[in-house]
């Protein structure tokens, strides 16, 4: 049998599941734009949804060009990314002892790439890493406070590898002294 009641306790009933549907629609769309970055132009996705900014070309006259890259990426494979786009930069010409003209700082979980205890399993990248600065192209920093995070000893890391207090500082640094941060 009908009554009056039930009407308005059905009403509420259809109002409270019209909510949580527009506000589950809501957070989807939420969680969908920040999983997904927007590429611009000039940037590239990472795995692990790091973004890094390159530049579309570099100035070919200009040989004093120096540049910072700002390194903070999930996996191994964005990290392998950064590192071969950075060997195709350092690879234009130099002037005759300028030495390194491409800084990657390093300020994410990837620090624990460069663990000396982890050497074995990631190797290939430390060894692009040690390549590329052996031959005065790229200078490699880490932070020492994500070093800290991650439980890992200052002495557990290569020493070709300059360790800097805190990666984002020493970027802004390297800026204020004229680099190209990307």
């Amino acid at each position: 049998m009908f009554q009056a009641g039930q009407s308005t306790n059905r009403g509420k009933v259809l109002m409270k599941q019209l909510f949580m549907f527009v506000l589950a629609g809501l957070l989807i769309l939420l969680a969908y734009f920040y999983l997904y970055p927007v590429q611009r132009q000039g940037e590239q996705v990472l795995p692990g949804n790091a973004v890094v900014e390159f530049p579309a070309t570099l100035p070919e006259d200009d040989e004093s060009v120096r540049t910072v890259i700002d390194i903070s990426v999930h996996t191994l494979e964005g990290l392998k990314v950064l590192f071969d786009r950075a060997e195709d930069l350092a690879m234009r010409p130099q002037a005759q002892g300028q030495g390194a003209s491409i800084v990657l700082v390093l300020h994410g979980p990837e620090v624990e790439f460069f663990a000396i205890g982890n050497y074995e399993k990631y190797k290939d990248i430390v060894d692009q890493a040690a390549r590329l600065d052996a031959f005065d192209v790229v200078d490699v920093k880490i932070c020492q406070t994500m070093l800290d995070a991650r439980g890992i000893e200052r002495d557990d890391i290569p020493s070709f590898i300059e360790q800097v207090p805190v990666g984002p500082v020493e970027i802004e640094r390297l800026v204020r002294q004229g680099y190209v941060a990307f």
